[in-house]
């Protein structure tokens, strides 16, 4: 009965060659989950990223499905696939998460410049610690990347990664490593960028914030300096995040549509 069930789903492959592909699709789909922040990370539990891998074999059955079941191979050759798929999961993952690293990475910069970087929380979707700042940057960043609606662009991406690279196959590298490697390297640098650029205006208001309170060291020694910027600094750094959040939530908004960008162009190269 199993299998005049089967048979009338209209798939071209044994159920033992079929699983065999869910398998290759559940090793990529678990590394991107495991790695993007954004579609909850190492906070969501094993059991529910698991289910989510699961889903994601279903809406895929259609193309999995119209696979030659001749190009299914057993043995060592299928475990360098099941690898292959390993390493383009994680890699999609940590292309994804790259640019959140970078905005916990600036409010880190003004928490310290501030010199409040002793009080730490978890950023628990990446599974680090980060300063207040950096906690704030995040999660805003987070929460609108999912607002604009990058989570389905991103979601769209994944599944296009299946076609432009079928879990059968291996990555052509039509135009050789190169330009994937410089790619990487580029949103390796991209994340001390994107950390700059958005704690520059309160890092500058910090330091001239200094600088007065060193001329004003200069001018009467007497005056404690230290005890006194110190509240200053702290205050200056929290007006300075809350007058130019209007620009740095623009910011987020477009770093999270080069990410996309850039992990579309990543899947690009694995194709023919």
């Amino acid at each position: 009965m199993l299998d005049q069930w089967y048979q009338s789903l209209g798939f071209a492959l044994a159920p033992t060659e079929l699983i065999q592909l869910a398998a290759l699709v559940f090793a990529r789909s678990m590394l991107v989950l495991f790695f993007n922040p954004f579609l909850g990370g190492q906070v969501v539990p094993g059991p529910v990223k698991m289910a989510t891998s699961f889903t994601f074999i279903v809406l895929l059955l259609p193309l999995l499905g119209s696979t030659n079941g001749d190009t299914i191979p057993t043995g060592l050759p299928y475990f360098y696939l099941l690898v292959k798929e390993l390493a383009i999961g994680a890699t999609l993952g940590w292309i994804s998460g790259l640019i959140f690293a970078g905005f916990s990475a600036a409010g880190r910069l003004v928490d310290t410049q501030r010199g409040t970087n002793m009080a730490e929380t978890m950023v628990f979707q990446i599974k680090e610690r980060t300063s207040v700042f950096g906690q704030l940057y995040t999660q805003t960043a987070i929460v609108l990347f999912l607002i604009a609606g990058g989570h389905l662009v991103f979601l769209k991406g994944f599944f296009t990664s299946f076609e432009v690279l079928p879990v059968t196959e291996f990555p052509a590298f039509a135009d050789g490593p190169a330009p994937i490697l410089r790619e990487l390297a580029r949103l390796s640098a991209d994340v001390l960028v994107i950390a700059v650029q958005l704690s520059a205006p309160a890092l500058i208001a910090l330091f001239l914030t200094d600088v007065g309170f060193g001329i004003i060291n200069r001018a009467s020694p007497q005056i404690n300096v230290f005890v006194v910027s110190q509240p200053a600094k702290v205050a200056i750094g929290v007006f300075m995040v809350l007058l130019v959040m209007r620009v740095l939530m623009d910011q987020f908004d477009l770093y999270g549509r080069e990410m996309l960008i850039s992990f579309y162009r990543f899947i690009g190269y694995t194709g023919s």
